[in-house]
């Protein structure tokens, strides 16, 4: 039966200052890698808009300033299309003067437009009432140093993999979301080639749409890529 691996945590240099691959060189390095699939994650945080690019975004609409934060995913996807190889929106949300951050799958191009900014909600808890009910809200990477561990209570899953984080980090994280029952995630968390397909997910269901990764995530039927 054939199988399928898709990355999970994926950052491209039109919207991260600290990611150093285009999101065409990220879907073709994905493709060469036997991926068939990546979620984009960019950044939703308040320095995409006042350190990162505050002049590509200064004066712009709402609508606009979403376009902008889109533009790697919009890159990736157009590759994608061009090969074959499927490109989803995800975000990676950190809340203004919070320390955590938290993986979003499932929600369409259409729910980031129409949402206020993400970043400026203020809690877990005011983005779980905002997104429909089946969307994933995964904690990244929650063991990292100056990081809290979110109340699994209303969060789908932990990032009990991920591909920036040291290996004892990463044992704790799986621990934690044992103990609590909780789905668990991996991700490569790519800035570079250095974490080329170190993490993701291997499944028997071909994911095309967000509203596939949901029900793959949600019914439990894939298994942890974990590349140290």
């Amino acid at each position: 039966m054939a199988v399928y691996k898709y990355e999970l945590h994926a950052h491209t240099k039109e919207c991260d200052r600290g990611a150093l691959l285009s999101a065409g060189e990220l879907v073709h390095l994905y493709k060469d890698a036997g991926y068939d699939g990546i979620v984009i994650t960019d950044h939703y945080i308040e320095r995409f808009y006042t350190r990162w690019f505050p002049e590509d975004v200064k004066g712009l609409s709402h609508e606009q300033q979403v376009k902008r934060w889109l533009k790697g995913y919009y890159a990736a996807k157009d590759v994608g299309t061009k090969i074959g190889f499927t490109v989803l929106p995800g975000a990676e949300v950190r809340f203004d003067g919070h320390p955590n951050d938290y993986l979003v799958y499932g929600l369409n191009e259409e729910f980031f437009y129409a949402a206020p900014r993400l970043n400026e909600i203020g809690s877990v808890s005011e983005l779980l009432h905002l997104i429909p009910p089946d969307v994933c809200v995964v904690q990244a990477h929650p063991f990292r140093d100056g990081m809290e561990v979110a109340d699994p209570k209303g969060l789908f899953g932990i990032e009990v993999f991920n591909g920036g984080t040291e290996k004892f980090r990463n044992e704790m994280a799986r621990l934690f979301a044992s103990y609590y029952g909780i789905a668990m995630t991996s991700g490569s968390d790519i800035h570079g080639i250095n974490r080329l397909a170190k993490g993701g997910i291997v499944t028997e269901r071909r994911i095309r749409t967000p509203k596939d990764l949901i029900a793959v995530l949600r019914s439990g039927e894939y298994s942890l890529i974990e590349n140290d």
